[in-house]
């Protein structure tokens, strides 16, 4: 199915969309909750500046954009997901990695949250797919890179089952993290 980059409804009552203004405050609500609830992490302004200015990462410029889903039934966002400039920060990831994104070819798939209680609905799996779909359209990047981290319920098979490629286990060294790619190829994901 193609989706059209401006919304997308699920039978479930579920839009996409691209995020606007006045979403700021809920998509920086959905973020912050995650990264507390899901990973017992704190508020870091260097890490969370993008949560921080969504509008200056991914609202203004070129290239980068996030999507959310928001719930009809309930009139509320309720997941996030963006893309930005694959540059991974310097100090906080494997320095091969840094070096190889900065090619400004490669975008970061990024803030992938779905609030705990709007779960198993497969809202993750179609903001990513609609991400990666916008993403081939508008030729801004090759690749697609992300992280994820082991103690994320369910992560490593679903990004697996979308196709992307292992790049780097770093679960023992500075990030405790994976490192996955996905190529984008220039053909619709359903041609």
């Amino acid at each position: 199915m193609m989706l059209d980059m401006t919304t997308h409804t699920d039978p479930d009552g579920v839009v996409i969309r691209a995020l606007t203004e006045a979403d700021i405050p809920a998509a920086q609500a959905i973020m912050m909750r995650s990264v507390i609830e899901d990973f017992g992490d704190s508020y870091d302004p260097v890490v969370h500046a993008d949560v921080d200015d969504i509008a200056g990462w991914y609202i203004e410029p070129e290239g980068p954009f996030m999507l959310v889903a928001e719930d009809t039934a309930i009139g509320e966002v309720i997941a996030t997901c963006g893309i930005r400039a694959g540059a991974l920060k310097e100090g906080l990831s494997p320095r091969h990695l840094v070096d190889r994104y900065r090619d400004g070819r490669t975008g970061q798939l990024v803030r992938v949250y779905v609030l705990k209680e709007h779960r198993r609905r497969h809202i993750a799996r179609a903001l990513v797919q609609a991400v990666i779909d916008r993403a081939r359209q508008e030729f801004y990047y090759d690749t697609i890179a992300l992280h994820t981290y082991p103690h994320s319920p369910g992560a490593l098979p679903f990004w697996q089952s979308l196709g992307c490629e292992l790049v780097e286990d770093d679960v023992d060294g500075i990030t405790k993290a994976v490192f996955f790619e996905l190529p984008l190829d220039r053909q619709p994901a359903d041609a």
